[in-house]
C-alpha cells in the first residue's frame, strides 16, 4: 500500500478507535517510524514456482504453473493454466487446493462421458423442470411436501420457521447475499480482490453462495446430499469457490440422483485420483452435514460465545464465506473457550471482500487456538486487534498466516505500534520472513517464528 493512500485515511479516521488486523498499517498512520525504516523499505520479492512446490506439481496432463510468483509482501501469487480455465491461488496450500480441483474436474469430465450418466442427466433436466414448474404453480402444496428434516435449513435460533411459507421467505431472505459487505477492517487484509479474468481468482456469487447456503429445491429433492457424497469422493470441498467444478458437481449429482444412479454406480465409473497432500484438510463434516444443520449450528455456537445476532447475520450472509470457512472460523473460536474477546472478531470477518481475506482470518484464528491447546492459553483477543492474542503471562502472540513476509511501511508500523506492548512479543507466521523483515522486527523486540507449512 503506497504511503499517499495510508496517510489519506488516517486523516479520514483521525481520533476514531479502529479494530484492524496486525497487518493492517491503517489506524497506526501517525506513529513514528522505528530506526530500521531509514535504510528504506523492501520491494516484495518474485519467486520460483518450482523453489516454493515439488517438482511434480509444476505440470500435469491438464494444467501447468506459470513459473513466476510475484509476492505482495505477504502473500504469493500463482497462475495455474488449465483445460478447465486459468485459476490464481493465492498461497501454496491454495496452488495444490487447486491442482486436485483441476484432477477432479478431469475425473468428472470422463464420468460425465458415460452412456449412463447421460442418460441421468436427460432424465434429471426433466425431472428439475417438473419440480420447479410445481413450485411455480402451486407453491403452497409444494412446500408441504417437503421433508421435514429439510426445514432445518430454515431454523432460527429464537425464531424457527412454523410454516411452509416462513421457511420459504427464509430461503428468499438467505439467497440476498449478493449485496457488498459492509465497510470495515476486514477489507484491509492480505489477500484483497483483484481485477483478473481468471476463473479462480475471486469469489462467484451466483454459484458460490448459493451452494454455501442450499437451494430449497436441492435440499428439498435431495441433490445437495448426492453432491457432497459425490465431493467426498473426489475428495474436494462440496462449497469450493472453484466456478468450474461447481458446475460439474452439480450435473452430475442431478444426473445420479434424478436419473436413478446412487452412489455406488458413481463409484464405479469414476478412475483413481491423483494424492495431494494439503496442510488444510478438510474435515467429515463437509461432507456428512447438511448446510442447513452446519448454518445453524454455527449460529447457535456464536451466539453462545456472545456475539450479537447482528454479526451473526452478517457473517452468515459474508458472499467471501463459504460454508467450509465459515464453519472453519467458529470451530477455532470454540477452540478458545477461555479467552476473553472473541466476539471482537466478527467485525473484522464480516467486512472481507475477498476469499483470500476470509481464509486469512479463519486460519489466523486456527492458528491462535493452536497455540492455545499446544503453547500457552490465550487470556484475551486484543480489542483493537482482534487477531492478535495475550496470555496469562502478559505475552503477546500475533497471528500471521502469510507465505512471504517483507520489510515494508505498514510491517515497520505494526511493528511500532504503542497499543501491542509486551516485555514478550511473538510474531507467528505460517511461511517465512525475509532476512530484512526479520532482522527489523527482531530489533523492534519481537520473536519471529516462522514455520514451514508452505516449503517443499
Amino acid at each position: 500500500m503506497k504511503k499517499k493512500k495510508v496517510l489519506g485515511f488516517s486523516r479520514i479516521v483521525k481520533g476514531a478507535c479502529l479494530i484492524t488486523f496486525l497487518w493492517s498499517a491503517l489506524g497506526i498512520g501517525m506513529i513514528p517510524a522505528a530506526r530500521g525504516a531509514e535504510k528504506g523499505f523492501e520491494t516484495p520479492p518474485t519467486l520460483k514456482a518450482g523453489a516454493v512446490l515439488p517438482p511434480e506439481l509444476l505440470q500435469g496432463k491438464r494444467y501447468r504453473i506459470e513459473e513466476t510468483v510475484p509476492t505482495d509482501g505477504f502473500l504469493m501469487k500463482f497462475t495455474i493454466f488449465s483445460d478447465f480455465g486459468t485459476f490464481i491461488a493465492r498461497s501454496p496450500d491454495m496452488a495444490k487446493i487447486r491442482i486436485k480441483e483441476i484432477d477432479a474436474m478431469d475425473r468428472l469430465e470422463k464420468v460425465s462421458k458415460s452412456d449412463a450418466f447421460v442418460a441421468g442427466l436427460k432424465a434429471s433436466g426433466r425431472q428439475f423442470g417438473r419440480q420447479i414448474g410445481q413450485l411455480i404453480e402451486k407453491p403452497e402444496e409444494t412446500i408441504k411436501g417437503i421433508p421435514e428434516g429439510v426445514g432445518r435449513f430454515f431454523e432460527r435460533v429464537g425464531r424457527g420457521a412454523k410454516t411452509g411459507y416462513q421457511k420459504l421467505g427464509d430461503m428468499k431472505e438467505q439467497e440476498k447475499q449478493s449485496a457488498p459487505p459492509p465497510a470495515g477492517p476486514g477489507a484491509r487484509l492480505p489477500g484483497a480482490p483483484e481485477t483478473s479474468p481468471a476463473q479462480g481468482a475471486k469469489m462467484t456469487v451466483e454459484e458460490a453462495t448459493l451452494r454455501m447456503t442450499g437451494k430449497v429445491t436441492a435440499d428439498a429433492f435431495g441433490y445437495d446430499d448426492q453432491r457432497r457424497r459425490i465431493a467426498r469422493e473426489l475428495e474436494v470441498d462440496p462449497y469450493s469457490t472453484n466456478p468450474v467444478l461447481t458446475k460439474m458437481l452439480d450435473d452430475i449429482a442431478s444426473a445420479a440422483f434424478a436419473g436413478g444412479l446412487g452412489i455406488s454406480a458413481f463409484k464405479a465409473v469414476v478412475p483413481a485420483g491423483m494424492v495431494i497432500s494439503t496442510t488444510t484438510t478438510l474435515s467429515n463434516w463437509v461432507w456428512d452435514m447438511p448446510p442447513g444443520d452446519l448454518k445453524v449450528q454455527n449460529e447457535r455456537s456464536l451466539k453462545a460465545m456472545g456475539v450479537s445476532q447482528d454479526q451473526v447475520d452478517l457473517l452468515m450472509r459474508q458472499q467471501h464465506f463459504t460454508l467450509t470457512l465459515q464453519t472453519r472460523l467458529v470451530k477455532a473460536l470454540e477452540r478458545l473457550p477461555k479467552t476473553a474477546g472473541r466476539p471482537a472478531v466478527l467485525p473484522v470477518a464480516t467486512t472481507v471482500l475477498s476469499f483470500d481475506q476470509a481464509r486469512f482470518v479463519a486460519e489466523a484464528m486456527e492458528m491462535l487456538a493452536d497455540y492455545n491447546e499446544k503453547t500457552a492459553p490465550i487470556k484475551a483477543l486484543e480489542k483493537e486487534a482482534p487477531i492478535v492474542g495475550r496470555t496469562g503471562t502478559g505475552a503477546l502472540v500475533a497471528a500471521g498466516p502469510v507465505d512471504r513476509l517483507s520489510w515494508t511501511e505498514g510491517i515497520n508500523r505494526f511493528g511500532s505500534r504503542p497499543d501491542l506492548k509486551a516485555k514478550q512479543r511473538i510474531l507467528w507466521l505460517r511461511g517465512q520472513a525475509t532476512p530484512r523483515a526479520k532482522e527489523e522486527l527482531t530489533r523492534m523486540g519481537w520473536t519471529v517464528r516462522e514455520e514451514t507449512l508452505n516449503n517443499k
